[in-house]
């Protein structure tokens, strides 16, 4: 089947000339010819932008100093593919990934996006895969507690038309939020089999190094998305729902942060404070979280 979709390709990259070789070379081996790749530089001097001026067919763009997410909205602004997919300068498409996926939207035309499986490796190999039904295809879960694996999904560029771009107002988890937005938004996402994406782990990884105070920083992140959802009409029950577990879980981890540092008053706090306020909202949370944690927990049983 001759097949003519065009991809866009984003990719921020900050100082990774040796790695984004190695993203470059599984980009440029698949199948599928009909690519855009932008590269938004972040002010490399490592020679990534040198490295990068040696593929005349990689569009390369400067960011604007205004994180991660605003270097990708960047190069979704500029893309001009009927699909667009992210790829992260450490990371690398598996063979025939693009291929799948084109196909994926052929056989599904009413799909707004397609998710394939992803995996966890290093240099000894696999460590995990993302392959979860319920992950691939997107459901409240694996928008807001399991595996987002935002860059094996690759979506239409209305999407983003539709539903706007990566949220600045979360620096650290804006692909879970812009994942809800597509949720409430009926974004139809169908899924493949094949693995398309592979991260990389390593010390240097943003996307899987816990960074010192990055942990805090993403936790308060999910804390105040749980309740900025909770508080939406447009969400639907089951995102609601969720959106308390994860609260809930985010309460517990915040208290047993307190308390592995000594900081009891500070544990209390989490415990009955909101928004300043003395409210019992924190502590029923976690009721929510322990009670999804056990549906979970019987329903992997149950398979």
């Amino acid at each position: 089947m001759n097949y003519k979709m065009r991809f866009s390709i984003i990719t921020p990259v900050l100082n990774r000339r040796d790695l984004l070789r190695e993203a470059i070379a599984s980009l440029h081996s698949q199948e599928q010819s009909n690519i855009e790749h932008i590269a938004v530089d972040g002010g490399s001097v490592d020679g990534t932008v040198e490295m990068l001026n040696e593929h005349p067919n990689i569009v390369v763009l400067q960011d604007r100093r205004r994180g991660l997410y605003d270097a990708i909205n960047m190069g979704i602004e500029n893309a001009s593919g009927d699909v667009i997919g992210l790829l992260n300068s450490d990371d690398t498409f598996a063979p025939g990934a693009l291929r799948a996926v084109e196909r994926a939207f052929v056989l599904n035309p009413r799909a707004d996006a397609v998710c394939g499986a992803a995996e966890l490796f290093n240099a000894d190999g696999v460590l995990a895969r993302y392959n979860a039904h319920a992950d691939l295809a997107l459901d409240s879960h694996a928008a807001l507690v399991g595996a987002s694996i935002i860059n094996a999904r690759f979506f239409r560029r209305d999407v983003f038309e539709r539903c706007g771009l990566f949220s600045l107002e979360f620096p650290l988890v804006a692909d879970r939020e812009f994942l809800v937005r597509t949720l409430i938004g009926g974004i139809v996402t169908t899924s493949i089999d094949a693995v398309v994406y592979r991260y990389r782990s390593h010390a240097g990884s943003l996307t899987l190094s816990a960074r010192s105070g990055q942990a805090d920083a993403m936790l308060g992140e999910l804390l105040r998305l749980a309740r900025a959802i909770i508080m939406n009409t447009d969400a639907g029950p089951e995102l609601r729902w969720k959106a308390r577990a994860l609260e809930g879980r985010c309460v517990g981890r915040s208290v047993i942060n307190s308390l592995s540092a000594g900081d009891v008053m500070g544990a209390m706090r989490a415990l009955v404070m909101h928004d300043g306020r003395s409210s019992v909202g924190p502590f029923l949370a976690i009721g929510y979280g322990t009670l999804d944690l056990l549906l979970r927990g019987r329903m992997g049983a149950g398979r």
